[in-house]
């Protein structure tokens, strides 16, 4: 998507196993998780803060800084009911966000905005949870929280794949936290272990990037050499995100394809550069919980 260029790329994202095309047709709306997450995206409040703040809170979820709890208690109390509406929904096993691709680069991205809000605040709200002595509480935040992050790359472009990668990785950096600040129970580390389990090998990088590139297609749909072009960048691109030494092929798919097209590429090293933060945080976390 056009939008994808305009994100950081350093929050460089999960597609669930889940049911398939066909069968989700038949899945019943109330039992659609991603309506429960819109419903939760709308009661967030006061979530609308300075550059300053801003650095604070990143520092927070980056493991930089420490979690002042009096400084965010009240924000979080105003945005329990859309965090419990979140956590409620993510016991649902289907989450369709209904997007609709034939619309091109002009897909809606906005909700993924919203979960990367939502979702912070959940980092926060569990932290808050600990230090209140609500270990339980605590334990659900983070497994709910995984689960959230899972489902906003469902069915999404690279933009919403990015910024699942850097919710999961938020919640899986705070589990560490915690073990390191907290004594768990057996059962308690048992929640968080079939969570992280459940997030596999990690996210469907293939298909959200194959999704995003695909959208470029009708810009030049009139224009055989750069059609052929962009045919060849993604047959490339996709099989670099499954075997990295096969970037440089990429490369030179690029470089000569018409520098229209070449300039609205998504810099693939750094999508493998997330693709393998992701998948580091993941297997240190796993061990920390063994």
């Amino acid at each position: 998507m056009k939008h994808i260029r305009a994100v950081p790329l350093i929050i460089l994202a999960v597609l669930l196993s889940g049911v398939s095309a066909s069968a989700q047709k038949h899945v019943p709306l109330s039992d659609n998780a991603a309506l429960r997450y819109w419903s939760a995206f709308s009661q967030v409040q006061d979530v609308a803060i300075t550059d300053q703040q801003a650095r604070e809170l990143n520092a927070i979820l980056d493991g930089t800084a420490p979690y002042d709890d009096l400084k965010y208690k009240d924000l979080l109390e105003k945005n329990t009911l859309a965090l419990e509406i979140m956590a409620r929904g993510t016991s649902l096993s289907n989450c369709d966000w209904g997007l609709d691709y034939g619309l091109g680069e002009e897909v809606p991205v906005d909700y993924a905005r919203k979960a990367l809000v939502l979702g912070r605040l959940n980092v926060l709200y569990a932290f808050h949870l600990f230090i209140a002595g609500n270990k339980d509480g605590g334990v659900r935040a983070l497994t709910a929280g995984l689960r959230f992050s899972h489902d906003i790359a469902n069915g999404g472009s690279l933009f919403a794949t990015l910024i699942a990668k850097d919710l999961l990785v938020s919640h899986l950096r705070a589990i560490g936290d915690i073990l390191h600040l907290e004594q768990l129970s057996s059962a308690q580390r048992a929640q968080l272990w079939e969570m992280v389990t459940r997030l596999g090998e990690g996210l469907d990088w293939r298909t959200a990037a194959k999704r995003d590139l695909e959208a470029l297609r009708g810009h030049y749909a009139e224009d055989s050499q750069t059609s052929a072009a962009l045919t060849r960048i993604i047959s490339s691109y996709v099989a670099v995100l499954d075997d990295p030494s096969k970037l440089p092929m990429l490369n030179v798919a690029i470089d000569s394809a018409p520098q229209q097209l070449a300039n609205v590429i998504p810099n693939a090293k750094r999508v493998l550069e997330q693709k393998q933060d992701f998948i580091n945080r993941l297997l240190q976390t796993r061990s920390l919980l063994q």
